[in-house]
């Protein structure tokens, strides 16, 4: 089972990820994917998916400023599909525009984040909220 499914366009924002979690003390599972279909996908269990026996990951972290299917819209999906409606989900976006903040609270986020601007910001960052989402946060069982 994967700890955080991250979906993130920009490869470099990707890249950054990847090499912060690595150097983390606790291990942390993860994949990214680059596209809101893909994640579509992904959490549904169709297309290249299909196949896939693993359960829901415990976080999902998405940047809102997407290409193609926004943000908004995978949250949207997630809210309204039985399977995802309580998958725990974490905005984690450039954006600090209060209209963007407002739409992804009245979409059903759980939690709005905006990117530091530095590597090491962001490496803290990440290591405050995979303690709480993935240690101590309390969640049902998802399938």
């Amino acid at each position: 089972m994967i700890d955080v499914l991250y979906v993130e366009d920009n490869a470099d924002d990707a890249d950054i990820f990847s090499r912060l979690v690595r150097k983390f003390d606790q291990s942390v599972a993860y994949t990214i994917l680059n596209s809101g279909s893909e994640a579509l996908e992904y959490l549904s269990g169709q297309g290249r998916y299909q196949h896939r026996t693993e359960r829901l990951p415990k976080l999902l972290l998405l940047d809102l400023n997407l290409m193609g299917m926004s943000g908004i819209e995978i949250l949207e999906w997630a809210r309204s599909n039985d399977r995802t409606r309580f998958l725990p989900i974490v905005a984690f976006t450039t954006s600090d525009n209060p209209r963007d903040v407002e739409n992804a609270y009245q979409a059903g986020i759980n939690a709005y984040i905006v990117k530091p601007g530095s590597y090491l910001a962001t490496g803290t960052l990440l290591e405050r909220l995979f303690r709480f989402w993935l240690m101590d946060n309390t969640r049902t069982d998802l399938t």
